[in-house]
């Protein structure tokens, strides 16, 4: 339940460590939607297991299958509970493709409507930033 003038919000995000050298950001979406930050991390974890094959991306595409697991994480991220899903390459980086409640957000009025939404605007607004 959100108090007055304030909205959750939800932030997901995939990160590449590689063995040596700093993290590396590949992107993120910061969104209203439990749903969609975790429809975002389901998309980017398909890519992922795209790119790196098999046997690499198995247990990625075992996740993507399952219909209930989406549900159930978008109704643990609701209850505050973060979400993570690591996948690990021939060359030893690792994909950590990461989904959790960002906090509250101020903007809202009472019913939860985001300010500034009304005729023609979307309920939902978002931020989504890809690594070059």
């Amino acid at each position: 339940m959100t108090a007055y003038g304030e909205v959750a919000v939800y932030q997901a995000e995939l990160i590449a460590h590689p063995p040596s050298g700093p993290p590396i950001d590949l992107g993120g979406l910061v969104s209203y939607s439990p749903r969609r930050a975790v429809r975002w991390m389901r998309t980017r974890a398909e890519q992922a297991g795209q790119q790196l094959g098999a046997p690499y991306g198995g247990g990625v595409r075992a996740w993507l299958r399952e219909r209930a697991a989406f549900e159930a994480a978008v109704g643990a991220l609701v209850a505050g509970t973060p979400l993570s899903l690591t996948v690990v390459d021939a060359d030893g980086c690792t994909y950590a493709l990461v989904a959790r409640p960002g906090g509250l957000a101020v903007g809202a009025y009472r019913d939860g409507a985001v300010r500034g939404a009304g005729r023609g605007m979307p309920q939902e607004r978002e931020a989504a930033w890809l690594a070059a």
